[in-house]
């Protein structure tokens, strides 16, 4: 337990690592462009992203079955909890897909495999599969304010997840030139992210950290106990139960942070949650890791 939760830590120091190289660029370097980064991100890197690693991934089409109801499930659960949570604290409600969001892929799989081997990165690749087209579906509706079906249809994320399931599904190969264009756009995504959450930081006012830590133990806590009690109702065991708890209980994800600004919603808020909920996992993933295993 001892070494994989220094692995843990080893997984979150260079996120670390790299919001601050942003938060020093707010600071000494020239303007940071945060709504071409945005842009970039969300209509050509990422979509690249997902389409290469589920086209390439190891989740046979049977783990789909069980593990995308369980997802779904907890999406559902925990974003009603948590809308009656923000109403009666009287805040945004649509921030909600930025608590239940979680960082389910440069966290989640990595720590999923360390635990589980190849059959918790199967499980573990299939939730984050149905967070992407439920994000970029119902929770691109809910933080825009408006449903849009024009630009549901349009999203190049949305398409990128069925066609990368769809090639995963026939077993397809793609060409190596394409597969390797794909891979290089791709890896722009997670640093550039971590580097814009750094930019947001700077502009994060000292007097918001208390609600921020609040709001980070709550949204935790509640997350926990969701997984724990939609694995229960559905009778997960052994892997399964434990990646779909790791994967509710991950830190708020970054892209959550870039969809605040595309849609003008409180970004520093959200830059907030995620920088907590980040240090926290820390502390925090060994300890669930301890109670799955």
């Amino acid at each position: 337990m001892t070494e994989l939760a220094l692995q843990i830590v080893n997984i979150l120091a260079p996120s670390m690592v790299l919001a601050l190289i942003g938060l020093t660029w707010f600071h000494k370097g020239p303007e940071f462009p945060v709504p071409f980064v945005t842009a970039l991100v969300i209509n050509v890197s990422m979509p690249a992203l997902l389409f290469h690693t589920l086209a390439n991934s190891t989740v046979s089409v049977g783990a789909l079955g069980a593990m995308a109801l369980a997802a779904l499930l907890v999406h559902i659960v925990f974003s009603i909890a948590t809308i009656a949570l923000l109403k009666i604290a009287r805040k945004d409600w649509r921030l909600c897909v930025a608590h239940v969001v979680g960082n389910t892929g440069n966290l989640g799989l990595p720590v999923c495999f360390l635990a589980f081997g190849e059959e918790g990165l199967a499980y573990a690749m299939t939730f984050f599969a149905v967070q992407c087209l439920l994000l970029f579906s119902v929770g691109d509706t809910i933080i825009s304010g408006a449903f849009d079906l024009k630009r549901i249809v349009r999203s190049p994320i949305l398409h990128a997840v069925w066609l990368g399931v769809l090639v995963r599904s026939l077993n397809m190969e793609l060409p190596a030139i394409a597969a390797q264009t794909l891979q290089l756009l791709g890896q722009i995504v997670i640093p550039i992210m971590l580097i814009t959450l750094g930019v947001s930081l700077a502009g994060m006012r000292a007097a918001q950290l208390p609600s921020n830590m609040l709001w980070a133990l709550i949204r935790t806590v509640l997350a926990l106990c969701v997984g724990v009690a939609v694995a229960e109702l559905l009778g997960l065991t052994g892997v399964a139960r434990g990646v779909l708890i790791i994967e509710t209980v991950v830190p708020v994800a970054v892209f959550n942070y870039l969809l605040a600004v595309k849609y003008g919603r409180d970004s520093s808020e959200v830059s907030g949650m995620i920088l907590v909920t980040h240090v926290a996992a820390i502390f925090y993933l060994p300890l669930v890791l301890a109670y799955v295993l």
